[in-house]
C-alpha cells in the first residue's frame, strides 16, 4: 500500500486524495482480515460490505480503493489476478443518503448579494460548475479573460476525473475575475485566496434566507451550485450532449437524472406549449403548426411579432432571431395575441 500510495504521489495526485484512499484500505485490511494478498478475496469483502450501514456511494468508494490497489499490483507484476474483479457496485439510484437540489434564480441573487468578498467564488462556481478543490487549485495562468472568448483552462492534475478542459465563461463571470487576474499577474498565484468552507457557506446561506434543508429534506450546500448549473443549462435548452461535456461528466445518465433538478423545469410550461384540438379554428393558441409537409414547427413567438404591413415573420430556421435578422430593415412592434401570455424565457 505505502508504494502503491507512493507511486500516485509521484504522478501528481493531491495529499487529501491520498489520505482518503489510506483511510479506506487501512480500514478493509482490518475489518477483512487481509494481511497478505493471498487473504483478499470476493467473498470477505461482500461479507463486509453486507454487514456496513454507510451510504452506497461510500461502499462504492470502498470497493474502487480496493480494486485501484490490485489493479496497481497487476501493473506491477506483484499479483497474479484480481480477487475483486467479479465483485459488482452496489445501486445508488433511490439509496442516497444526501439529496441536493438546485438553487433558484431569486436565491441564487441575494446569496451574491449578501456573500461580500465570496461573491465571485460563488458566481465562478454557480457558472463552471467547478468543485471546491478546483476552484481552490486554479490559478491566475488558467484565467484567459481579455479575449474575445473568455475561459478557464483548468489542468488536468487538478480535476476530478485527471483530464484537463476548456470552460467557457459569460461575460458576467469575466468581468468579476478580471478584477482578481489583472493583466500581467503572475501565472502561478491563486485566483481565489481563500475558498469558503461549509460552516462560512451555511452562514451565507442563512444570511441570504435560503434553507440549508429544505421541505423535502433535500440539501443546499457547496456542491448544490454544481446541481445549479446543470438545472440551468435544462432550463436554457442547452442541449443534452452539450451540457454533458460542460459539466464534465462521464455520462448522460448523471448530468439528466442526478444533478438536473427537475422541480426547476419549465414543466408547466411545456404542457402550454402542446398543440389544442377542441377549439374552433382561427381560436385556439398557435403553439404548433404543421407545415405543408406534415413536419410540426413552434409559433408561439412568431405569432407574436409583426411588421406594421400585416404580414406574419416566419421563423424558418428554428429560432426567433435568424428571422428578426433577415427583417431588420423594417419596423417591428410587438403584438401580444389576446388570451395568450408572452413568452418570457
Amino acid at each position: 500500500m505505502e508504494d502503491f500510495l507512493a507511486d500516485l504521489l509521484a504522478s501528481g495526485r493531491d495529499e487529501m486524495y491520498l489520505a482518503n484512499l489510506r483511510c479506506r484500505l487501512v480500514k478493509l485490511f482490518t475489518d477483512c482480515h487481509w494481511q497478505y494478498p493471498k487473504d483478499v478475496s470476493a467473498d470477505s469483502f461482500m461479507v463486509w460490505r453486507g454487514a456496513q450501514t454507510l451510504a452506497a456511494k461510500t461502499l462504492n468508494d470502498y470497493l474502487d480503493a480496493a480494486n485501484a490497489l490490485l489493479k496497481w499490483m497487476l501493473r506491477a507484476s506483484r499479483l497474479e489476478a484480481n480477487p475483486l474483479q467479479t465483485v459488482r457496485k452496489v445501486k445508488t439510484a433511490g439509496r442516497e443518503t444526501v439529496q441536493r437540489r438546485a438553487l433558484g434564480d431569486d436565491e441564487v441573487k441575494r446569496l451574491l448579494e449578501t456573500s461580500g468578498p465570496r461573491r465571485v467564488v460563488y458566481l465562478t462556481a454557480i457558472n463552471t460548475g467547478l468543485r471546491r478543490a478546483e476552484l481552490a487549485a486554479l490559478q491566475k495562468g488558467d484565467c484567459f479573460l481579455h479575449g474575445d472568448n473568455p475561459c478557464l483552462k483548468v489542468r488536468a492534475s487538478t480535476t476530478k476525473n485527471d483530464k484537463g478542459a476548456t470552460i467557457w465563461l459569460n461575460d458576467e463571470v469575466a468581468a468579476e475575475l478580471k478584477n482578481l487576474v489583472p493583466v500581467g499577474a503572475s501565472s502561478n498565484e491563486p485566483v481565489f485566496a481563500r475558498i469558503p468552507d461549509m460552516d462560512r457557506f451555511r452562514k451565507d446561506l442563512e444570511a441570504a434566507e435560503i434553507p440549508f434543508v429544505d421541505g423535502q429534506g433535500r440539501r443546499a450546500d457547496f456542491h448544490a451550485l454544481r446541481h445549479t448549473l446543470a438545472t440551468n443549462l435544462a432550463r436554457c435548452g442547452v442541449l443534452p450532449r452539450v451540457a454533458m461535456e460542460f459539466m464534465r461528466h462521464s455520462e448522460l445518465r448523471l448530468t439528466n437524472k442526478t444533478y438536473t433538478d427537475v422541480t426547476c423545469l419549465p414543466l408547466a410550461e411545456a404542457a402550454e406549449m402542446l398543440p389544442q384540438f377542441l377549439q374552433k379554428k382561427g381560436t385556439q393558441k398557435r403553439t404548433c403548426e404543421s407545415d405543408a409537409d406534415g413536419h410540426s414547427a413552434s409559433r408561439t413567438v412568431a405569432d407574436g411579432v409583426r411588421a406594421q404591413d400585416g404580414k406574419s415573420i416566419d421563423n424558418k430556421g428554428g429560432s426567433l432571431i435568424p428571422s428578426l435578422a433577415v427583417a431588420d430593415s423594417r419596423e417591428l412592434e410587438v403584438v401580444h395575441p389576446s388570451g395568450v401570455e408572452p413568452e418570457t424565457f
